[in-house]
């Protein structure tokens, strides 16, 4: 077991956690706890380098610079990692997403009315229900899968939408995800759920899937993503199918959804919650 972590703690004026958490995954940190305010995030003491703090504070900078926040700070400080593991597994608690679903920790009860219920285990990371756009992507399911959906996830995460997908009824859900540590979570999620028959998972980009016909497309992802996907996901969506769109802070929001209508998607409705924005659009 790993004795020592770095704590990395940002704060923000304004909600940046998802580019901030693709940006420090990429430099490899290993988890994460989000706030009201901001971030958490931790790195083994092998893996921690000095430089990290100066990296993701020009980071904030350019987003300042963007105008996507205003103020900002980061903050360095050790912990044991028994210390971190606890404190992060207290704040991870059952969640009802709506009255028919709820998600739970796998190492917590829930006691709730939910037909349908999710144990995730989320490996100190998204997935949870507990982020705006995973729990707008879920309503966003429950209203539009039918029965007998043929669904595809990209960047999966946890699982918790194809696992969600595939509990609500779809026949087949092809999940993706570029990170190893994604696809062994996904993977460990997928089995505790008792949903391996209908869940195709795998490694690699979206443009790595060889199928063009889903009735569904699932992106919970970010604005840079998304806008640079469009023709990846456009091609993979059959005429009359649904793409579900998350990860778009509301001031992005009217740019995402001109980009995919200009490609040939309409928009059927728009969810918001904070300062996050979901999109359900057919082509």
């Amino acid at each position: 077991m790993k004795d020592k972590f770095f704590q990395l703690a940002i704060s923000t004026d304004r909600p940046v956690n998802d580019l901030v958490v693709g940006f420090l995954s990429d430099v490899g940190a290993e988890g994460f706890i989000e706030e009201e305010s901001g971030l958490k995030c931790y790195f083994a003491e092998s893996r921690w380098k000095p430089d990290y703090r100066v990296d993701v504070t020009r980071f904030l900078g350019h987003l300042k610079d963007e105008g996507r926040i205003g103020k900002f700070a980061v903050e360095v400080s050790e912990m044991m990692n028994q210390d971190w593991n606890m404190k992060w597994e207290e704040s991870i608690v059952p969640i009802e997403v709506t009255e028919n679903i709820a998600i739970r920790p796998s190492w917590k009860e829930y006691n709730g009315s939910a037909k349908i219920v999710i144990e995730i285990d989320p490996k100190m990371s998204f997935g949870t229900g507990h982020h705006e756009t995973t729990r707008m992507m879920v309503r966003l399911l429950e209203k539009y899968i039918r029965g007998g959906e043929k669904i595809l996830d990209v960047g999966t995460g946890t699982g918790v939408l194809a696992i969600a997908a595939a509990k609500l009824g779809a026949a087949l859900c092809i999940a993706v995800d570029r990170d190893e540590w994604s696809i062994e979570n996904s993977l460990e999620n997928i089995r505790k759920n008792g949903v391996s028959d209908r869940i195709s998972l795998s490694r690699g980009e979206v443009a790595s899937v060889a199928d063009e016909d889903f009735d569904m497309v699932l992106a919970n992802l970010n604005r840079n993503t998304l806008l640079y996907i469009e023709p990846e996901l456009r091609k993979r969506c059959k005429k009359g199918g649904l793409l579900l769109l998350a990860g778009i802070l509301t001031l992005d929001e009217k740019g995402v959804e001109d980009s995919y209508s200009k490609s040939g998607f309409n928009v059927l409705e728009t969810l918001h919650e904070a300062e996050w924005s979901a999109l359900a659009l057919k082509k």
